[in-house]
């Protein structure tokens, strides 16, 4: 079986090193060598689209700046080749519209989907009414790609997709996927620290379930340190994860009780069950990767809050 990874950046990096460890699958990359990393990959590089459509891979996975998504993705999925879009989608709706004949083959990878967390969080949700959930994800910037400088890089930039509300769209996903669509979102986007970026830095929003219950979601790119943080708020009582642990502490009692540990938080396994997920999609169609219309789900709360 033959892979293409366009763009080779940090995260097409780890989905080539995911699927170098599958037997039976020959990688190739098609890059533009304008990024941070120009240094040789070892893979097939092709440096022009025809080159790859050429190479005439199984399957295709999209990893290079948003505002690029469509425009890349387009050619491979009017050959059929089924088509794996780094989150978010697209930049806007009028791009996203554009791969709606081809949803049938094409995936968005919202990673955390296949967090062995997950799962267990399902799991209390289907057994326990849900009141609130509040999620929290910052980390500095500058800190991000400590290889490059982030004022070159597309989290940076609004003309490539950037911003904190789309780099960390993975719990509205996350939203989507275990509770459905919400019934309203309101929220600001906004530019208020010092970085030196012209793009939203800072988001904060709520939405409301049928059922009643509130998701709150705070992001930005200001933490020294990575913070990635959770609680929930169910009839039991309250559950919180910070991707060391799930604790959970019942109303009547003061202390948290540990109920998991790191093995809920293996983050290369979590990568390496994507790529599995992917290349089942191009063997067989079927996958738990979100779909063209969940990724224009959480599309249409993102420009609901940042327009």
């Amino acid at each position: 079986m033959k892979i293409l990874i366009v763009g080779l950046g940090s995260i097409g990096q780890r989905h080539a090193a995911c699927l170098q460890k599958m037997p039976g699958v020959d990688i190739a990359v098609l890059r533009t060598n304008k990024g941070t990393l120009k240094e040789k990959s070892g893979y097939t590089e092709f440096y022009n689209i025809e080159d790859a459509l050429a190479y005439q891979p199984d399957g295709v996975v999209i990893a290079n700046p948003t505002s690029l998504h469509v425009e890349t993705a387009l050619p491979f999925l009017q050959r059929g080749i089924k088509t794996l879009i780094e989150k978010p989608i697209a930049q806007s709706h009028a791009d996203a519209e554009k791969l709606s004949p081809f949803s049938n083959n094409l995936l968005v990878a919202y990673c955390v989907r296949f967090l062995p967390l997950i799962n267990i969080i399902k799991e209390i949700a289907a057994g326990e009414r849900i009141y609130k959930i509040s999620f929290k994800r910052s980390y500095y910037l500058p800190k991000w790609h400590p290889y490059a400088d982030y004022r070159t890089e597309y989290t940076a930039k609004k003309e490539l997709g950037g911003g904190v509300i789309r780099t960390l769209s993975h719990e509205i996903d996350l939203m989507l996927y275990l509770f459905g669509e919400p019934v309203s979102t309101t929220g600001v986007t906004d530019k208020i620290s010092a970085l030196e970026i012209d793009t939203d830095d800072f988001a904060f929003f709520t939405c409301k379930l049928k059922n009643g219950a509130r998701v709150n979601f705070e992001l930005d790119f200001f933490s020294p340190k990575n913070l990635n943080v959770a609680e929930m708020f169910t009839d039991k009582g309250k559950y919180t994860w910070d991707m060391r642990e799930l604790l959970f502490t019942p109303y009547n009692e003061t202390t948290a009780e540990r109920l998991y540990g790191p093995e809920l938080f293996n983050i290369e396994k979590m990568y390496s069950s994507q790529i599995d997920d992917f290349i089942n999609f191009i063997k067989y169609g079927k996958s738990n990767n979100a779909s063209y219309e969940a990724a224009i789900n959480v599309l249409n709360i993102i420009t609901k809050i940042d327009g």
